[in-house]
């Protein structure tokens, strides 16, 4: 078993060097055909996509390539803001004087605001999928001894992880299309949920429901997509473009117009700022949406 996890992580060091090697060349030989280093990366986030869809069981050297392509582009192109300030010490909000984390986020839009917001919350802290699911009963999610299932609405009394088969974790973004490796522990679009609604819901896309097979407490499900109750809805849309931005992914124009929707007709409550706050803690990195959620607006594809 360690022989081979050896000939896993060497290999994927190859590939990443080969794939460096590629990005710079290919950007040196596409520069001089007046192409954008913006296009160039575009396209090759393309590739990485395509690849994954091809090779679904290698999502997390994927993963791991996309994040290290993400680190290349922003070190050629220069087009970004350091997220470190001149002493070498990363920025963070200040949240009683407004949100400077995100002043390199001024005047920019879709694509470049994108990676910008990626700078900002990329070197954040994994503490592990199950000290994950430990703090979203214990910290992030309890109140006052309770934790809610964000589907359902119903209530649990407990001081930590429960039963796996009465209320669980819900991945917002599905494990099955692309929450894996740190993506599978972050926080930010981890929520506690009753065990059956997760099940129900499955790897479904969001959408509205005209003919429920099962609902309640608001939510339902057609089982071909899963709409949430209109006082959690805002929110799983916030996690959703979080993930996109963080890991890369891209969400379906048709799912992304209804969460859009969502994310108006829910907006930030203080419960959620809260939360915010509480995954900064163990994470060191906020939801920007949750923050500023005048930003999706300027983002016309995720």
């Amino acid at each position: 078993m360690r022989l081979r996890s050896n000939r896993t992580t060497m290999t994927l060091v190859i590939v990443t060097v080969l794939l460096v090697f590629s990005f710079i060349s290919d950007l040196s030989a596409r520069q001089r055909q007046s192409k954008s280093p913006q296009d160039i990366y575009q396209e090759m986030m393309l590739e990485l996509e395509e690849l994954e869809q091809r090779s679904p069981q290698n999502q997390v050297a994927v993963f791991k390539l996309r994040d290290n392509l993400n680190k290349l582009y922003s070190h050629i192109s220069g087009d970004l803001t350091d997220p470190f300030n001149s002493q070498g010490k990363p920025v963070v909000a200040d949240l009683a004087n407004g949100n400077d984390l995100y002043d390199p986020c001024n005047g920019l839009e879709d694509e470049q605001l994108k990676r910008a917001l990626l700078q900002i919350v990329q070197d954040h802290v994994s503490v592990g999928y199950q000290r994950a699911q430990d703090l979203v009963f214990s910290d992030i999610d309890n109140v006052d001894g309770y934790v809610e299932c964000v589907y359902t609405g119903r209530k649990l009394k407990t001081s930590g992880e429960p039963n796996a088969s009465d209320m669980n974790i819900e991945h917002t973004w599905p494990q099955s299309l692309g929450a894996t490796g740190i993506a599978k522990c972050d926080m930010h679009h981890l929520f506690p949920t009753d065990s059956r609604a997760n099940g129900l819901r499955g790897n479904n896309p969001f959408g509205d429901v005209d003919h429920p097979s099962w609902e309640q407490g608001g939510s339902k499900t057609d089982k071909e997509v899963f709409e949430v109750r209109p006082e959690q809805r805002g929110d799983t849309a916030r996690g959703m473009f979080y993930f996109s931005i963080r890991y890369n992914k891209r969400i379906d124009p048709k799912q992304e117009a209804t969460l859009k929707r969502w994310h108006k007709e829910d907006p930030v409550d203080a419960k959620e700022k809260k939360r915010n706050d509480r995954i900064q803690n163990f994470q060191n990195n906020r939801n920007p949406f949750v923050d500023k959620p005048e930003l999706v607006d300027r983002i016309s594809d995720f």
